[in-house]
C-alpha cells in the first residue's frame, strides 16, 4: 500500500512539474518575460535540478536584456548537458553581450568544431567576429558560407561591410556589386554600392553608378537618396545641366535639405546660371557659413552679377576659412621633426624644432632642439658649420635657462644644463687656444652670427656645475 501511495505521489509531482513547464513556455511564447522571472520567487530547491525550468528562466532574463542573470541560469544548465547546441549558442550570446570575448568565442567554436559545415555555426561566428571588431576573421566565415550559397545578398553585403571597415574599398565595392545583382530591389543596398563606387578611380565608374541608380529607381521610384546619388554623379562628372535638373526636381518636391540646396545651387553656377544659383547658395550659406565651396561659389556668383562689394567680403571669408588651424600645423611640424630626428637627420629636425620654438616658446621644444646639436661633444675635427650650429643651440639654451622652472629639483633638466655648461666651457677653451675673441654661430634657419668670449663666460657662470 505504501508503495502505491509513493508512486501516486511521484506521478502527481511529475504532473505538476510538467504543467509548470508548459505554463512557463506559454508565457515565453507570449513574450511575458516579467511573469516568468517572477516565478523565481516560488522556486524550490528541487527546481534547480529541472533543466527545462532553468532554461526557460534563462530565456526570460535574456528577453528582458538582463544578460548577467540569463548567463547564470544558462551556465547552470550546462551542468545537465554540456554539448546541446542551443544551450551553447545561448551561453555564447550572453558571454558576448557581457564582453567576455574569450568565453563567447569558446562556446561558438565548440559548436563549429562539431560540424564545420553547419550553417548557423558559421553565421554566428561571422557575426560574433564582426561584433568584436575582427573583420578579417568574420570574412573567413562569411566566405565559407558563400561557398554553399554564392549569390546570397546578405552574406555578400556583410563581406562588403567588413572590407569597407578594413579600408579595402575596391574589395568592398566588388562585394556590394555582387550583392546588388542578387537583390536589385533593395534601395539601401544600392545606396551603399554607389557610396562605395564614387570614391574609386575606374574608367566606367559613372556608367556603373547611373546603371545602379536607374535600376534602383525602377523598383523604388522617386527614392530621394538614390536621386541624390544620381545627381551627385552627374555633378562629379561635370555634367552640370543634368545634375541641375535632378536637384531642381528634388527641391520642387519640397526636399530643401542642405545637400539638395548646396548641390542644386552649385550645379546652376557651373551650368552658367549664376543669377539663379544665388538664392540657393544664399540659403546654403545661412545654414553653414563654414562650407568653403558654398562661400566661394556664392561670392563668385555675386561678383559676376550685381553685388561685388559682398563678393569681396565672401571671398575674404573663404581665404580665412582656408587658413589651417595653427595648433594642428604645429603638431604636424613636430611629428615631422620627430621623424627626422629618429632618422638621424638632425639638421632637418633642428630646422623644424626651431620654427616651433620661435612660434610657441615651449621649453620642451627647446630641449628637443638641443638634442639635435647641443648634446654632441665638441670636437675640433668636426665640420666648422656643425660646430657653429652646436654653439648656437648651446648658447640659446643657456640664454633661456630661466624657462626651466625649478631645474635644481628636476634631475633631467639639471643634467641638461650641466651638460650645456660643460659644452660651453669646451668652446671657451677652444677660443683660448685659437686666440679668437668671437666664435661663429649658425642658427637652424641658417642665419649667421657670433658670440663673444665675455658673453660666453657670463653664460657659463649662470649655469649649474656638475657635482
Amino acid at each position: 500500500m505504501k508503495k502505491i501511495f509513493f508512486l501516486l505521489f511521484l506521478i502527481s509531482c511529475s504532473g505538476v512539474a510538467q504543467s509548470q513547464r508548459e505554463n512557463l513556455q506559454e508565457l515565453l511564447n507570449r513574450k511575458q518575460y516579467n511573469q516568468v522571472v517572477s516565478f523565481t520567487e516560488q522556486l524550490q530547491a528541487s527546481d534547480s535540478s529541472d533543466f527545462q525550468t532553468m532554461y526557460q528562466i534563462g530565456q526570460a532574463y535574456e528577453g528582458l536584456l538582463r544578460y548577467r542573470d540569463a548567463y547564470r541560469f544558462y551556465q547552470h544548465c550546462l551542468t545537465f548537458d554540456s554539448i546541446q547546441t542551443d544551450l551553447l549558442y545561448a551561453n555564447g550570446r550572453m558571454a558576448a553581450n557581457l564582453g567576455r570575448i574569450q568565453e563567447a568565442e569558446s562556446f561558438f567554436l565548440k559548436i563549429w568544431e562539431a560540424d564545420t559545415t553547419d550553417f548557423y555555426a558559421n553565421y554566428q561566428l561571422a557575426r560574433f567576429y564582426v561584433q568584436i571588431g575582427n573583420d578579417k576573421k568574420a570574412i573567413d566565415y562569411y566566405e565559407h558560407l558563400l561557398e554553399f550559397d554564392p549569390n546570397n545578398a546578405v552574406f555578400l553585403r556583410a563581406v562588403g561591410d567588413c572590407y569597407y571597415r578594413l579600408n579595402e574599398r575596391f574589395s568592398a565595392m566588388e562585394a556590394y556589386w555582387f550583392a546588388f545583382q542578387s537583390n536589385k530591389e533593395n534601395a539601401g543596398l544600392a545606396s551603399t554600392l554607389v557610396s562605395a563606387l564614387l570614391p574609386i578611380t575606374m574608367e566606367d565608374k559613372f556608367e556603373r553608378v547611373h546603371a545602379v541608380c536607374d535600376t534602383a529607381l525602377f523598383y523604388n521610384p522617386g527614392n530621394t537618396k538614390i536621386l541624390q546619388h544620381k545627381g551627385f554623379a552627374y555633378y562629379s562628372d561635370r555634367k552640370y545641366t543634368e545634375a541641375d535638373s535632378i536637384f531642381s526636381y528634388l527641391l520642387a518636391q519640397g526636399d530643401s535639405s542642405f545637400y539638395n540646396v548646396k548641390f542644386g545651387g552649385s550645379s546652376k553656377y557651373y551650368a552658367g546660371k549664376h543669377m539663379d544659383a544665388i538664392d540657393l547658395l544664399e540659403i546654403a550659406y545661412m545654414e553653414d557659413d563654414t562650407d568653403i565651396e558654398v562661400c566661394m561659389l556664392l561670392g563668385s556668383a555675386l561678383g559676376r552679377t550685381y553685388d561685388r562689394q559682398r563678393a569681396f567680403q565672401l571671398l575674404d571669408r573663404v581665404e580665412e576659412l582656408m587658413n589651417p588651424n595653427p595648433a594642428l600645423v604645429n603638431l604636424l611640424k613636430q611629428f615631422r621633426a620627430d621623424t627626422h630626428f629618429r632618422s638621424n637627420q638632425y639638421r632637418e629636425a633642428a630646422a623644424l624644432y626651431y620654427q616651433l620654438w620661435t612660434a610657441t616658446q615651449r621649453s620642451d621644444i627647446l630641449l628637443n632642439l638641443w638634442s639635435c646639436y647641443g648634446r654632441r661633444v665638441v670636437n675640433q675635427s668636426q665640420d666648422d658649420d656643425e660646430q657653429a650650429r652646436s654653439m648656437f643651440v648651446n648658447v640659446l639654451i643657456a640664454s633661456e635657462r630661466k624657462r626651466f622652472q625649478n631645474y635644481d629639483t628636476n634631475t633631467s633638466t639639471y643634467n641638461t644644463l650641466t651638460w650645456v655648461r660643460s659644452q660651453l666651457e669646451k668652446f671657451r677653451e677652444e677660443m683660448f687656444f685659437r686666440g679668437i675673441k668671437e666664435y661663429p654661430m649658425i642658427s637652424p634657419d641658417n642665419k649667421r652670427s657670433t658670440v663673444t668670449e665675455a658673453r660666453l663666460q657670463e653664460l657659463i657662470q649662470q649655469l649649474p656645475e656638475r657635482p
